[in-house]
């Protein structure tokens, strides 16, 4: 028996449909997508622009609530959560890097790897020895008094990534994280996410358009025009 199915799925997706009103116009973005996510799975969502590989990933962050059908997180679901609630639960059980680091520009390195221990009203001193110890991770430490916006792409995607992770959460979830990077850079970010799969026991789900990353994927699910397309699901290889 395959290794995923003596597991739990740590995210299950039922029935997901997404519309949006545009004008008198109702737009529908996903249709009908089911899919089930395990522990510590590496899964790459595939597919061109507008193929609503996005709008899947923020559904299942809960940054978008389906139409209509449910987004199982660790057995609860994020569709019966109010947004306060929701707002917790993203916090805790996600790690979020996106393609453009979004920081505050009045604070140093440290202290925007920091910042989401202050919203969980963690102490000063708590959330600054976290911080540097995952700096320390990714050979960051000696830019911690540095402005973020004095990096690299790949040094601020390394940051981004120490911030991810600094409330310890079981699911990293990357929104195109390569797309500003050069090739090099690019490819350190992507063994950073295997390594935080193999060594961290992290579930990686990242969205990508570029179909090299399939074979970092110990699953893949490919979407094109709102459906995961059946029978291509399983384009990476397991690891």
């Amino acid at each position: 028996m395959a290794e995923t199915e003596k597991k739990k799925p740590i995210i299950e997706l039922k029935n997901i449909i997404k519309e949006f009103q545009v004008g008198r116009s109702t737009i529908r973005v996903l249709k009908d997508i089911s899919a089930d996510i395990y522990p510590q799975e590496f899964i790459v969502i595939l597919g061109p622009s507008g193929s609503g590989k996005s709008t899947l990933l923020n559904t299942i962050i809960g940054l978008e609530i389906p139409t209509s059908g449910n987004v199982i997180v660790n057995g609860k679901d994020l569709t019966k959560m109010s947004l306060d609630k929701l707002a917790n639960y993203r916090l805790k059980e996600y790690g979020v890097v996106y393609q453009k680091p979004d920081w505050i520009k009045a604070l140093s390195v440290l202290q925007n790897v920091a910042f989401p221990m202050a919203i969980a009203s963690k102490s000063t001193k708590e959330s600054n020895d976290k911080a540097m110890e995952l700096l320390k991770r990714f050979g960051m430490e000696d830019h911690a008094d540095y402005s973020p916006a004095e990096l690299s792409g790949g040094q601020q995607q390394k940051v981004e990534i120490a911030r991810a992770l600094i409330m310890d959460p079981n699911i990293i979830i990357a929104d195109e994280p390569t797309g500003n990077l050069d090739t090099d850079s690019a490819e350190k970010v992507m063994n950073i996410f295997t390594g935080l799969r193999e060594e961290m026991k992290k579930t990686i789900i990242m969205v990508t358009h570029n179909i090299e990353y399939v074979r970092y994927a110990t699953h893949t699910i490919y979407v094109r025009d709102g459906r995961v397309l059946e029978g291509e699901q399983t384009l990476g290889s397991a690891k």
